[in-house]
Formats: C-alpha cells, structure tokens, sequence
C-alpha cells in the first residue's frame, strides 16, 4: 500500500482530530446508530452521539474482487484511500471549496461501497467517459471529486458530464492541501 498516501491520510486526521479537541475539547463525534456500529467508535454515546477516531484496519482488504468483476486494473490510490482504516468520512475545504472525503465506517459500509463502485465504472464505461471513483462529494450535489483510474490525478467532475478541472496530480498532494472542517450537525 502506498505509504505517502498513508501518511498523508494519517496526517489529516490528525489535523482533523486536532481541530475538535480545540474547539470542543473531545474527539470527533458522529450520531450513534445501533445498527451501524464501527471499530472507530469510542467510549458511551451521549445524546445520540458517539465520538470516534480513525483507527487501522487489522486485517488486510482489496479491490482484487472489483478488478476481476470489472476486468480493470485500479489505480493504486483508490485502495491505499479506502483499505487502510475505518473512519467516518471528513469534512473538509479544498481550496475554500466545502467538500466530504468518503472513508469507510465498518465492514457492510465496504460492502456496499464496492457495490457503488460497481456501479460508478459501469455507468463510466456506457457513457464512455475515462474510468475514475468518486472520493468525494460536493456542495454541488451534481459534482464528485474523484481519481482518474487511468493517471491518478484527482479531479473535478460534474456527474454525466466530462471532466471540470484537474485539482491535483496525485491523491498525496490532494490530501496535503485539504483543511478539515467541523459540518453543522
């Protein structure tokens, strides 16, 4: 798995981690769903809330099941992105630009974000636009960010449409130039 990737993804928790203990003076907090528990929840929820923290996965995941589906051949970043920890995903700006950087909670939030790719790179194929996945949402509900399978730069896309803007050449120095934000609960 890519290191660089690694640590920068390590390096914007903590920045984001950073931020709450600043502000409220606790780890982040998210709303407690029985029936949607994770490996990063810590300590009792309260209110409805639970905080939580990034934490490592122990046991070692793939896309090989989504390649051999897809017959492609994904680019490095997209697994290094989502196979290392569990996490809720990050609020953050890009560039004064409020985006959420998808990251995967538990083990059915996997299955059914492999099931989103699925889709995403069949729908990419019929509409013969380049291979990509969305690695993060928009206040435009019409515009994901997303790697380009092919390179692995990071760009903007507008949904059914071509590509916006290439916004970095690698998912490296995305993540190094995000600033975590707390979102209105």
């Amino acid at each position: 798995m890519n290191t660089q990737i690694q640590e920068q993804l390590s390096a914007l928790y903590q920045r984001h981690q950073a931020l709450w203990e600043t502000t409220f003076n606790t780890l982040p907090e998210t709303e407690f769903d029985n029936e949607w528990l994770s490996p990063c929840q810590v300590g009792e929820a309260c209110d409805g809330m639970i905080n939580w923290q990034p934490v490592p996965r122990q046991e070692k995941v793939d896309f090989s099941n989504i390649e051999s589906a897809l017959e492609v051949t994904l680019h490095p970043s997209i697994e290094a992105l989502f196979c290392g920890f569990y996490s809720d995903h990050i609020a953050c700006e890009y560039e004064g630009h409020p985006i959420e950087l998808i990251q995967i909670w538990n083990e059915q939030d996997f299955s059914l974000f492999q099931e989103n790719m699925i889709a995403h790179f069949m729908m990419q194929k019929r509409l013969k636009k380049p291979a990509s996945m969305f690695i993060a949402s928009c206040s435009d509900e019409m515009q994901i960010i997303s790697i380009l399978n092919e390179t692995g730069q990071v760009q903007l896309e507008t949904l059914g449409k071509k590509q916006e803007a290439i916004l970095a050449e690698s998912l490296t120095d995305f993540l190094s130039r995000l600033t975590p934000v707390i979102k209105d609960q």
